[in-house]
């Protein structure tokens, strides 16, 4: 008789459920998102910009050559960007495919260069304050 009392899913149970619920639909929002349409290309070498182009700009895919420690060949176009040619030996930054979202980066540490895209007000914001 007492297993007849005994109710299927107890009040934990079903928060349980729902909070992993809620996390599924936001980490789903949050990877799907819509594209940010004012995204600027910033290219790097070594640490300092070498060119920065507004995507929205790019009509025709474009071939950036740039020529560091190892030659790095970037292809700009209004959906992304990706490195297509890479002197260096590993070819991590070819392997990484094309970026399209904000934040999302290329680095080639041989050649010292790093493609990353970034809103327009990310240059008006604050990484950090320090004391």
């Amino acid at each position: 008789m007492k297993n007849a009392d005994r109710k299927l899913f107890t009040m934990f149970d079903i928060l349980v459920v729902a909070v992993v619920l809620i996390s599924a639909v936001v980490s789903f929002l949050c990877v799907f998102s819509p594209k940010n349409d004012e995204m600027y290309c910033v290219v790097k070498y070594n640490g300092e910009v070498v060119y920065s182009e507004k995507l929205e700009n790019t009509k025709e895919p474009t071939e950036l050559t740039f020529v560091g420690d190892c030659e790095v060949t970037v292809v700009m176009s209004n959906s992304g960007v990706f490195v297509k040619n890479s002197a260096c030996p590993d070819k991590l930054c070819e392997h990484t495919g094309e970026i399209n979202r904000v934040g999302q980066s290329i680095v080639c540490l041989p050649a010292k260069i790093s493609v990353s895209l970034v809103s327009t007000d990310a240059e008006n914001t604050l990484d950090a304050v320090v004391g």
